[in-house]
């Protein structure tokens, strides 16, 4: 995808992210047709074992002996297992819960980035930033209500999730400001998820049908092209401009949970919904104010 150059770069790095949240929101919604029918490890084998080839076919031959090429290989590690782990938790999550839900609760990632920037990127965060933070956590409680008879155990393990989003965005600024490629950075993870997930597919293989597979290949592409853009826009743009946009996700999951999966969200839902939306603009707003 050609991204028009007269763009600033923070703009270009907007772009991106949208694009990468939506695919995200995708591959949530894919995984969530899938699973049951099919195993956990068939799921987490489609998010990079498919998107690998197609990695490969976009770069071109030129550059396959140089695709893995790093000074940061414990880093490029440690950002390649993230996203496993993430997936892992959404793909259980998304089974047990509604596709709003999941995403909304997944989303006190950003805040965790906001409260870990300081310690891992040296950004400064201010009063504000801390009060956007603890909105955000509000608004997680009350889509996941612990102690209340509509609480699912399930809801914990988006949040789990929320913590491993937030290093996911933090390592990959800190490989960007580093001078890492974005094209190394996706194959690192590519790699490592798919070394994580062949054995567990292997433990439980399901042959897939046309359907399936159809499936399979959407997870594999939005991943790939998520991943991909992910990398790209934190190259661009600082972590704490990028974050307040990570919410589209939130929006795409409530538009796909409604079309394909009749997924309505309930009040207590939409009030949460709203809540982080508002803390992430609250943030935005303010640091915008104080760079101007």
């Amino acid at each position: 995808m050609k991204i028009d150059s007269r763009l600033s770069e923070t703009s270009r790095g907007i772009l991106f992210l949208i694009i990468s949240v939506g695919c995200f929101a995708l591959v949530d919604g894919f995984s969530k047709v899938v699973i049951g029918p099919y195993s956990f490890g068939q799921v987490m084998l489609a998010r990079y074992a498919l998107a690998f080839p197609a990695l490969l076919l976009a770069i071109g031959p030129a550059r396959w002996n140089r695709v893995f090429q790093t000074r940061m290989a414990g880093l490029q590690i440690a950002r390649g297992l993230t996203p496993a782990i993430i997936g892992g938790l959404m793909v259980v999550a998304v089974h047990n819960l509604p596709l709003a839900d999941a995403t909304v609760i997944l989303f006190a990632g950003p805040f965790f980035v906001v409260a870990l920037s300081g310690w891992m990127l040296g950004e400064r965060v201010n009063a504000s930033s801390w009060f956007g933070v603890g909105v955000g956590f509000l608004a997680v409680l009350i889509v996941a209500r612990p102690g209340f008879e509509a609480f699912s155990v399930y809801a914990v393990l988006p949040a789990l999730g929320a913590l491993f989003y937030a290093l996911l965005q933090l390592f990959t600024r800190k490989l960007g400001t580093a001078g890492e490629d974005p094209t190394t950075t996706l194959a690192w993870t590519l790699l490592i998820g798919t070394v994580v997930a062949i054995p567990l597919a292997a433990l439980d293989w399901r042959p897939p049908d046309l359907h399936a597979w159809l499936a399979f290949f959407g997870i594999g592409a939005s991943f790939g092209i998520a991943q991909y853009y992910l990398a790209k826009a934190f190259v661009l743009a600082p972590a704490n401009i990028l974050t307040p946009f990570t919410y589209f996700q939130i929006l795409a999951a409530v538009i796909f949970g409604i079309a394909v999966f009749g997924d309505v969200p309930d009040f207590w839902t939409m009030v949460g919904t709203v809540l982080i939306l508002a803390a992430g603009a609250y943030v935005f707003g303010r640091n915008a104010v104080k760079r101007t």
